[in-house]
């Protein structure tokens, strides 16, 4: 017969299940002697019986009949067995009557099978979420998309210089203004231009391999309601060679919008799906940061393995919170690193907020 709440039969009015755990409790099973009540309740979809049974307890001094109310899927019959947890010694402590999980989970025992269900989901989501951010499409692919919607631009430019520089109008007005790294661009027929990139890009690589490279960037209006929206727009610069690099361009100023009449044309080439190559040469300080964010993730999965190993209710909820502290933190901290690194580049003299300097 499965029971599946537990109850507690009292041989003292105030034992707790602490107490029984302390008092050196021992969990078996027992014979119902007999059935002296029963009635089923029922809800809006399921229903369970509550009852009242005499049961025989066996302590150490010698096994103790006493009632005990108890709740079941079915029907209780004398001879049937359910689960005691006890003190065997401590008779003063009572008993308590369930399934073996609820009593296991009642001393700290395994949680019960869905609670560690859900829990995971949740956090195979939060790690998701948190490491993964949303998902990002090939940016070469999007320009394909884009010039079908008739919204892709294009101009000639020149890479004039490589930088740290403050991004005064980020790609979401409640987006904080951080340093990022910024490439320089010059165009003969509109002027300066600005590309700024993943703050995860080491700007200090990027100087020497890009000053003086030719190429065309693309460009397309974003599509959330900006006071500067004219001026900005989500970007990829395609240098000769098939090399490309994605980020956000403004122009010089935010009063100065981007050419509007600079669409791509329709036997414009655009170079195939797949065929281009991001240029994100390996950095230092991005592999301290993954370091980092690895760790944590470690850790995370540590307290992941505890939870299946067999915790209570309490337990396992404070390791899924550590699970999920754990990479929250870990992420936290990689930026950190990636904010310092760029702060120091931007007062070491060798790049500046306030413009963009050459490197070569």
């Amino acid at each position: 017969m499965p029971v599946f709440l537990v109850a507690y039969a009292a041989l003292s009015p105030t034992p707790a299940a602490w107490d029984i755990v302390d008092a050196g409790s021992a969990m078996r099973t027992a014979e119902i002697e007999k059935v002296l009540s029963t009635k089923y309740v029922s809800s809006q979809r399921t229903g369970h019986y509550t009852s009242t049974v005499l049961i025989s307890v066996p302590f150490a001094q010698g096994p103790r009949t006493s009632e005990a109310e108890m709740t079941s899927s079915n029907k209780p019959v004398a001879g049937e067995e359910i689960w005691v947890l006890f003190a065997p010694s401590s008779p003063h402590l009572g008993f308590f009557v369930g399934d073996r999980q609820s009593l296991e989970e009642k001393i700290g025992g395994r949680a019960d099978f869905w609670a560690v269900f859900l829990t995971l989901g949740c956090l195979a989501f939060c790690w998701f979420m948190n490491l993964f951010g949303r998902w990002r499409s090939d940016p070469v692919a999007g320009l394909h998309r884009s010039r079908q919607q008739g919204t892709l631009h294009v101009l000639p430019v020149s890479v004039t210089g490589v930088g740290v520089a403050l991004d005064e109008r980020p790609a979401s007005a409640s987006v904080t203004k951080h340093l990022k790294p910024r490439i320089c661009l010059t165009s003969a027929e509109f002027g300066d231009l600005y590309l700024y990139l993943d703050d995860i890009v080491d700007p200090s690589l990027l100087a020497q391999p890009l000053m003086s490279a030719r190429g065309h960037v693309y460009w397309r209006r974003p599509t959330r309601e900006l006071p500067y929206a004219n001026s900005v727009g989500y970007a990829v610069l395609l240098l000769d060679g098939q090399r490309y690099v994605a980020g956000w361009l403004e122009s010089e100023d935010a009063s100065v919008e981007l050419p509007a009449s600079a669409l791509v044309p329709a036997d414009w080439v655009l170079p195939a799906a797949g065929e281009a190559r991001a240029f994100h040469p390996a950095s230092p300080v991005e592999t301290r940061a993954n370091s980092t964010v690895l760790k944590a993730l470690l850790l995370s999965i540590v307290a992941l393995a505890v939870i299946t190993l067999g915790v209570g209710d309490v337990a396992t909820v404070a390791l899924a919170i550590t699970s999920v502290l754990a990479v929250l933190i870990g992420r936290r901290r990689a930026g950190r690193q990636v904010k310092q690194h760029l702060e120091a580049l931007a007062s070491g003299g060798y790049m500046s907020t306030g413009s963009i300097r050459g490197a070569g």
